[in-house]
Protein backbone atom coordinates (compact mmCIF):
# COMPACT_ATOMS: atom_id res chain seq x y z
CA UNK A 1 0.00 0.00 0.00
CA UNK A 2 1.65 3.69 -1.25
CA UNK A 3 0.27 7.02 -0.09
CA UNK A 4 -3.69 6.95 0.09
CA UNK A 5 -5.36 8.50 -3.69
CA UNK A 6 -4.97 12.14 -3.88
CA UNK A 7 -8.57 12.25 -3.56
CA UNK A 8 -8.95 10.83 0.27
CA UNK A 9 -5.59 12.80 1.30
CA UNK A 10 -8.10 16.29 2.32
CA UNK A 11 -10.15 14.37 4.43
CA UNK A 12 -7.70 12.18 6.01
CA UNK A 13 -5.38 14.85 7.00
CA UNK A 14 -8.30 16.55 8.70
CA UNK A 15 -9.38 13.13 10.61
CA UNK A 16 -5.35 13.34 11.45
CA UNK A 17 -5.74 16.23 12.77
CA UNK A 18 -9.10 16.73 14.83
CA UNK A 19 -7.30 13.12 16.46
CA UNK A 20 -4.39 14.78 17.29
CA UNK A 21 -6.11 17.91 19.19
CA UNK A 22 -8.80 15.50 20.78
CA UNK A 23 -5.85 13.26 22.40
CA UNK A 24 -3.83 17.14 23.41
CA UNK A 25 -7.38 18.14 24.83
CA UNK A 26 -7.78 14.53 26.88
CA UNK A 27 -4.13 15.46 28.52
CA UNK A 28 -4.70 18.91 29.31
CA UNK A 29 -8.42 18.57 30.72
CA UNK A 30 -7.86 14.73 32.46
CA UNK A 31 -9.92 11.99 31.90
CA UNK A 32 -12.64 13.35 33.76
CA UNK A 33 -13.13 16.23 32.05
CA UNK A 34 -13.26 14.03 28.47
CA UNK A 35 -16.31 15.38 26.98
CA UNK A 36 -18.34 12.97 24.59
CA UNK A 37 -17.37 14.67 21.48
CA UNK A 38 -13.40 13.70 22.04
CA UNK A 39 -14.48 9.91 22.82
CA UNK A 40 -16.69 10.33 19.38
CA UNK A 41 -13.57 11.43 17.76
CA UNK A 42 -11.42 8.80 18.47
CA UNK A 43 -14.25 6.06 18.09
CA UNK A 44 -14.63 7.65 14.50
CA UNK A 45 -10.92 7.74 14.25
CA UNK A 46 -10.51 3.87 15.21
CA UNK A 47 -12.78 2.99 12.65
CA UNK A 48 -11.65 5.11 9.72
CA UNK A 49 -8.00 3.36 10.63
CA UNK A 50 -9.63 0.15 10.33
CA UNK A 51 -11.17 0.33 7.26
CA UNK A 52 -7.86 2.05 5.51
CA UNK A 53 -5.76 -0.79 7.06
CA UNK A 54 -3.87 1.60 9.09
CA UNK A 55 -3.16 -1.20 11.69
CA UNK A 56 -0.96 0.16 14.07
CA UNK A 57 -3.13 3.48 14.37
CA UNK A 58 -6.13 1.51 14.24
CA UNK A 59 -5.04 -1.18 17.31
CA UNK A 60 -3.35 1.97 19.45
CA UNK A 61 -6.50 3.69 19.25
CA UNK A 62 -8.78 0.37 19.79
CA UNK A 63 -6.72 -0.23 23.40
CA UNK A 64 -7.21 3.50 24.17
CA UNK A 65 -10.40 4.00 23.48
CA UNK A 66 -11.36 0.59 25.84
CA UNK A 67 -9.29 1.81 28.42
CA UNK A 68 -11.38 6.06 28.51
CA UNK A 69 -14.51 3.41 28.19
CA UNK A 70 -13.27 1.13 31.24
CA UNK A 71 -12.78 4.86 32.81
CA UNK A 72 -15.87 6.30 32.22
CA UNK A 73 -17.80 3.21 33.75
CA UNK A 74 -15.56 3.25 36.72
CA UNK A 75 -14.54 -0.81 36.00
CA UNK A 76 -11.71 -1.43 38.35
CA UNK A 77 -10.13 -2.92 35.11
CA UNK A 78 -9.06 0.19 34.25
CA UNK A 79 -5.16 0.73 33.73
CA UNK A 80 -3.38 4.15 33.91
CA UNK A 81 0.03 2.77 32.79
CA UNK A 82 -2.30 1.22 29.67
CA UNK A 83 -3.93 4.22 29.15
CA UNK A 84 -1.47 6.75 28.97
CA UNK A 85 0.99 4.71 26.74
CA UNK A 86 -1.43 4.24 24.27
CA UNK A 87 -2.89 7.64 24.11
CA UNK A 88 0.95 9.08 23.22
CA UNK A 89 1.30 6.76 21.57
CA UNK A 90 -2.39 7.70 19.17
CA UNK A 91 -0.52 11.28 19.47
CA UNK A 92 2.65 10.49 18.11
CA UNK A 93 1.15 8.45 15.39
CA UNK A 94 -1.44 10.69 14.21
CA UNK A 95 1.22 13.51 13.81
CA UNK A 96 3.88 11.13 12.01
CA UNK A 97 1.40 10.02 9.86
CA UNK A 98 -0.32 13.83 8.57
CA UNK A 99 3.57 14.99 8.36
CA UNK A 100 4.16 12.14 6.25
CA UNK A 101 1.00 12.90 4.53
CA UNK A 102 2.02 16.43 3.73
CA UNK A 103 5.02 16.03 2.61
CA UNK A 104 4.44 12.67 0.58
CA UNK A 105 6.95 10.88 1.93
CA UNK A 106 5.92 7.35 1.01
CA UNK A 107 8.74 5.39 3.27
CA UNK A 108 7.66 7.51 6.72
CA UNK A 109 4.24 6.39 5.90
CA UNK A 110 4.77 3.21 5.34
CA UNK A 111 6.50 3.03 8.40
CA UNK A 112 4.04 4.79 10.97
CA UNK A 113 1.07 2.88 9.52
CA UNK A 114 2.97 -0.41 10.08
CA UNK A 115 2.73 -1.41 6.30
CA UNK A 116 4.39 -4.16 4.64
CA UNK A 117 4.47 -5.89 1.36
CA UNK A 118 1.58 -8.36 0.57
CA UNK A 119 0.91 -10.61 -2.72
CA UNK A 120 -2.03 -12.36 -3.63
CA UNK A 121 -2.43 -15.85 -3.11
CA UNK A 122 -5.01 -17.34 -6.07
CA UNK A 123 -5.21 -20.58 -3.84
CA UNK A 124 -4.13 -22.44 -0.36
CA UNK A 125 -4.94 -24.90 1.83
CA UNK A 126 -4.37 -24.26 5.73
CA UNK A 127 -5.48 -26.04 8.56
CA UNK A 128 -6.03 -24.20 11.66
CA UNK A 129 -3.56 -24.41 15.29
CA UNK A 130 -5.37 -22.29 17.72
CA UNK A 131 -7.50 -19.25 18.16
CA UNK A 132 -6.52 -16.33 20.07
CA UNK A 133 -9.95 -14.46 21.96
CA UNK A 134 -9.88 -11.20 23.14
CA UNK A 135 -13.30 -9.61 24.37
CA UNK A 136 -14.24 -6.14 25.49
CA UNK A 137 -17.90 -6.44 26.82
CA UNK A 138 -19.75 -3.76 25.59
CA UNK A 139 -17.15 -2.87 22.90
CA UNK A 140 -16.05 -5.68 20.94
CA UNK A 141 -14.55 -9.52 20.77
CA UNK A 142 -11.54 -10.06 18.64
CA UNK A 143 -10.56 -13.06 17.33
CA UNK A 144 -6.73 -14.53 15.73
CA UNK A 145 -6.74 -18.04 14.34
CA UNK A 146 -3.18 -19.49 13.89
CA UNK A 147 -3.14 -21.40 10.81
CA UNK A 148 -0.41 -23.47 9.10
CA UNK A 149 -0.05 -23.95 5.10
CA UNK A 150 -0.35 -27.65 3.90
CA UNK A 151 1.52 -26.79 0.34
CA UNK A 152 3.93 -24.75 -0.84
CA UNK A 153 2.02 -22.28 -3.19
CA UNK A 154 3.38 -19.32 -4.79
CA UNK A 155 6.10 -18.65 -2.85
CA UNK A 156 5.24 -19.68 0.71
CA UNK A 157 6.61 -22.64 1.73
CA UNK A 158 4.75 -25.73 3.39
CA UNK A 159 4.17 -25.30 6.61
CA UNK A 160 4.53 -21.69 6.89
CA UNK A 161 2.85 -19.77 9.89
CA UNK A 162 -0.38 -17.58 9.07
CA UNK A 163 -2.48 -15.84 10.67
CA UNK A 164 -6.24 -14.63 10.10
CA UNK A 165 -8.20 -11.88 12.47
CA UNK A 166 -11.59 -10.38 12.64
CA UNK A 167 -13.38 -8.82 14.57
CA UNK A 168 -17.08 -8.22 16.01
CA UNK A 169 -18.56 -5.06 17.79
CA UNK A 170 -20.02 -6.20 20.90
CA UNK A 171 -23.69 -4.04 22.26
CA UNK A 172 -23.78 -3.41 25.57
CA UNK A 173 -26.51 -5.42 27.74
CA UNK A 174 -26.27 -8.53 25.18
CA UNK A 175 -25.96 -12.03 26.95
CA UNK A 176 -24.89 -13.52 23.71
CA UNK A 177 -21.73 -15.23 23.87
CA UNK A 178 -19.41 -13.49 22.17
CA UNK A 179 -17.72 -17.03 20.27
CA UNK A 180 -21.69 -17.22 19.09
CA UNK A 181 -20.46 -14.29 16.87
CA UNK A 182 -18.21 -16.59 15.04
CA UNK A 183 -21.15 -18.30 13.77
CA UNK A 184 -22.38 -15.39 11.71
CA UNK A 185 -22.06 -15.45 7.63
CA UNK A 186 -19.39 -13.14 6.47
CA UNK A 187 -19.30 -11.45 3.01
CA UNK A 188 -17.56 -14.41 0.95
CA UNK A 189 -20.32 -17.11 2.08
CA UNK A 190 -18.66 -18.70 4.90
CA UNK A 191 -18.51 -18.62 8.73
CA UNK A 192 -15.35 -17.91 10.60
CA UNK A 193 -16.03 -20.80 13.09
CA UNK A 194 -15.22 -22.74 9.31
CA UNK A 195 -11.46 -21.89 11.09
CA UNK A 196 -11.58 -23.63 14.93
CA UNK A 197 -9.18 -25.67 15.44
CA UNK A 198 -8.41 -28.74 13.41
CA UNK A 199 -10.51 -27.64 10.73
CA UNK A 200 -8.87 -27.63 6.78
CA UNK A 201 -10.20 -25.12 4.21
CA UNK A 202 -9.40 -23.93 0.71
CA UNK A 203 -9.02 -20.90 0.39
CA UNK A 204 -8.92 -18.66 -3.22
CA UNK A 205 -8.46 -15.12 -4.02
CA UNK A 206 -6.76 -14.76 -0.96
CA UNK A 207 -3.69 -11.33 0.33
CA UNK A 208 -0.90 -12.32 2.51
CA UNK A 209 1.31 -10.08 4.05
CA UNK A 210 5.14 -10.29 4.52
CA UNK A 211 4.38 -11.13 8.03
CA UNK A 212 2.07 -14.02 6.86
CA UNK A 213 -1.24 -11.94 7.59
CA UNK A 214 -4.33 -13.53 5.58
CA UNK A 215 -6.50 -11.38 4.02
CA UNK A 216 -9.92 -12.11 2.49
CA UNK A 217 -11.00 -9.79 -0.55
CA UNK A 218 -14.87 -9.60 -1.86
CA UNK A 219 -13.75 -12.28 -4.23
CA UNK A 220 -12.39 -14.97 -1.77
CA UNK A 221 -14.08 -18.29 -1.15
CA UNK A 222 -13.54 -20.85 1.65
CA UNK A 223 -14.06 -23.92 1.36
CA UNK A 224 -13.89 -26.52 4.24
CA UNK A 225 -12.60 -30.08 3.92
CA UNK A 226 -14.85 -32.55 5.38
CA UNK A 227 -12.70 -35.37 6.70
CA UNK A 228 -10.67 -33.76 9.99
CA UNK A 229 -6.96 -33.49 10.12
CA UNK A 230 -4.66 -36.06 12.30
CA UNK A 231 -0.96 -34.81 10.96
CA UNK A 232 -0.37 -32.71 13.91
CA UNK A 233 3.44 -33.96 13.97
CA UNK A 234 4.28 -31.94 11.01
CA UNK A 235 3.32 -28.61 12.84
CA UNK A 236 3.61 -29.19 16.99
CA UNK A 237 7.32 -28.28 16.55
CA UNK A 238 8.95 -25.00 18.24
CA UNK A 239 12.08 -24.03 17.29
CA UNK A 240 13.32 -22.53 20.64
CA UNK A 241 17.07 -21.29 19.10
CA UNK A 242 15.31 -19.42 16.79
CA UNK A 243 13.26 -18.02 19.23
CA UNK A 244 16.57 -16.82 21.22
CA UNK A 245 18.43 -15.78 17.71
CA UNK A 246 14.77 -13.20 16.96
CA UNK A 247 15.16 -11.64 20.23
CA UNK A 248 18.81 -10.89 20.62
CA UNK A 249 18.82 -9.57 17.44
CA UNK A 250 15.69 -7.11 18.10
CA UNK A 251 16.11 -3.33 18.69
CA UNK A 252 12.87 -2.18 19.74
CA UNK A 253 11.87 1.33 18.57
CA UNK A 254 9.31 3.72 20.37
CA UNK A 255 6.63 2.41 17.94
CA UNK A 256 7.24 -1.59 19.27
CA UNK A 257 5.16 -3.19 21.81
CA UNK A 258 6.16 -6.28 23.81
CA UNK A 259 3.62 -8.65 22.08
CA UNK A 260 4.55 -7.62 18.85
CA UNK A 261 7.64 -9.94 19.51
CA UNK A 262 5.60 -13.13 19.58
CA UNK A 263 6.84 -16.94 19.27
CA UNK A 264 4.48 -19.55 18.53
CA UNK A 265 5.40 -22.12 21.19
CA UNK A 266 4.56 -26.00 21.96
CA UNK A 267 5.15 -27.30 25.00
CA UNK A 268 5.03 -30.64 26.95
CA UNK A 269 5.65 -32.00 30.16
CA UNK A 270 3.92 -28.99 31.59
CA UNK A 271 2.47 -27.89 34.71
CA UNK A 272 1.39 -24.85 36.53
CA UNK A 273 2.37 -23.70 39.94
CA UNK A 274 0.71 -21.55 42.94
CA UNK A 275 -1.25 -18.50 41.14
CA UNK A 276 -0.57 -14.76 42.36
CA UNK A 277 -3.21 -11.71 42.62
CA UNK A 278 -2.48 -8.91 40.50
CA UNK A 279 -5.08 -6.48 41.94
CA UNK A 280 -4.28 -3.48 39.81
CA UNK A 281 -5.11 -5.73 36.75
CA UNK A 282 -7.91 -7.20 38.27
CA UNK A 283 -5.92 -10.85 36.89
CA UNK A 284 -4.04 -13.77 37.56
CA UNK A 285 -0.55 -14.64 37.07
CA UNK A 286 -0.19 -18.48 37.27
CA UNK A 287 3.43 -19.73 36.79
CA UNK A 288 3.69 -22.51 34.08
CA UNK A 289 6.90 -24.87 33.66
CA UNK A 290 7.79 -26.67 30.98
CA UNK A 291 11.54 -28.47 31.53
CA UNK A 292 13.70 -25.19 32.56
CA UNK A 293 11.57 -22.90 31.01
CA UNK A 294 8.43 -21.00 33.08
CA UNK A 295 6.17 -18.92 31.57
CA UNK A 296 3.19 -16.87 33.39
CA UNK A 297 -0.45 -17.03 31.97
CA UNK A 298 -2.61 -14.01 32.49
CA UNK A 299 -6.09 -14.72 33.28
CA UNK A 300 -8.92 -12.53 34.33
CA UNK A 301 -11.59 -12.83 36.90
CA UNK A 302 -14.53 -12.67 34.73
CA UNK A 303 -16.81 -15.30 32.68
CA UNK A 304 -14.50 -15.10 29.35
CA UNK A 305 -11.66 -16.59 31.27
CA UNK A 306 -13.56 -19.27 33.19
CA UNK A 307 -12.05 -22.24 30.54
CA UNK A 308 -8.81 -21.01 30.95
CA UNK A 309 -8.93 -20.71 34.39
CA UNK A 310 -10.22 -24.20 34.97
CA UNK A 311 -7.31 -25.79 32.47
CA UNK A 312 -4.94 -23.95 34.62
CA UNK A 313 -6.33 -25.10 37.47
CA UNK A 314 -6.36 -28.77 36.38
CA UNK A 315 -2.76 -28.45 35.30
CA UNK A 316 -1.27 -28.54 38.67
CA UNK A 317 0.27 -32.25 37.80
CA UNK A 318 2.76 -32.84 34.90
CA UNK A 319 0.77 -33.16 31.31
CA UNK A 320 1.66 -35.45 28.91
CA UNK A 321 -0.19 -33.76 26.06
CA UNK A 322 1.24 -31.35 23.93
CA UNK A 323 0.15 -27.21 24.43
CA UNK A 324 0.26 -24.87 21.89
CA UNK A 325 0.32 -20.95 22.67
CA UNK A 326 1.83 -17.88 21.74
CA UNK A 327 4.54 -16.44 24.19
CA UNK A 328 5.64 -12.62 24.42
CA UNK A 329 8.12 -11.02 26.42
CA UNK A 330 7.29 -8.39 29.34
CA UNK A 331 9.48 -6.81 31.95
CA UNK A 332 11.88 -9.86 32.14
CA UNK A 333 8.62 -12.55 31.87
CA UNK A 334 8.32 -14.83 29.21
CA UNK A 335 4.03 -14.52 28.99
CA UNK A 336 2.19 -17.37 27.74
CA UNK A 337 -1.45 -17.27 26.48
CA UNK A 338 -2.00 -20.77 25.67
CA UNK A 339 -4.48 -21.61 22.73
CA UNK A 340 -4.62 -25.31 22.35
CA UNK A 341 -4.28 -28.51 24.10
CA UNK A 342 -3.32 -31.51 21.51
CA UNK A 343 -4.43 -34.81 23.20
CA UNK A 344 -4.77 -38.15 21.48
CA UNK A 345 -8.34 -37.11 21.03
CA UNK A 346 -7.37 -34.07 18.75
CA UNK A 347 -7.22 -30.24 19.63
CA UNK A 348 -9.02 -28.85 22.12
CA UNK A 349 -9.44 -24.68 22.02
CA UNK A 350 -8.68 -23.49 25.40
CA UNK A 351 -10.00 -19.96 24.97
CA UNK A 352 -13.33 -20.65 23.02
CA UNK A 353 -16.22 -21.65 24.86
CA UNK A 354 -18.80 -24.94 24.28
CA UNK A 355 -21.59 -22.94 25.97
CA UNK A 356 -25.31 -23.00 23.52
CA UNK A 357 -26.87 -19.65 22.77
CA UNK A 358 -29.84 -18.32 21.24
CA UNK A 359 -30.18 -18.15 17.70
CA UNK A 360 -32.95 -15.46 18.10
CA UNK A 361 -30.42 -13.57 19.79
CA UNK A 362 -27.88 -13.55 17.91
CA UNK A 363 -29.70 -12.66 15.44
CA UNK A 364 -30.83 -9.48 16.71
CA UNK A 365 -26.94 -9.56 17.23
CA UNK A 366 -26.69 -9.43 14.26
CA UNK A 367 -28.74 -6.54 13.14
CA UNK A 368 -26.48 -4.12 15.47
CA UNK A 369 -23.68 -5.14 13.90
Amino acid sequence: MSLPPAAEREGLQRLLRDLEQAVEDLLLTGLAAASEATRRTLAVSFEAASRMRLLRLGFTLRVATEELGRFAKNDTGFSRRRYGFFLNRAWMLSRGLRKALEAEDEPRWRLLAGLGGSRPLPNLEVVTLGVGKRVVRGAFAAFDFRLRALEAVDGLAAGAPLSWSIVFPLRGGSDVPPDAFLHLPQPQGFKAAAFLPGQVNRVTAAVVSDEGRLSLTRESKVASRAEPFEDWDRFLTWDARGALDRITGCTPGPFDLEVELQEEVVLTGFRTGEPEDVPREQLQRVPLVAGTLTCHVLAGQGPDDALLRGALDSWKQPQDARLFGIVHYEMCRFMLQPLTLFTARGPEALLLSKETFDAAALVKALKFT
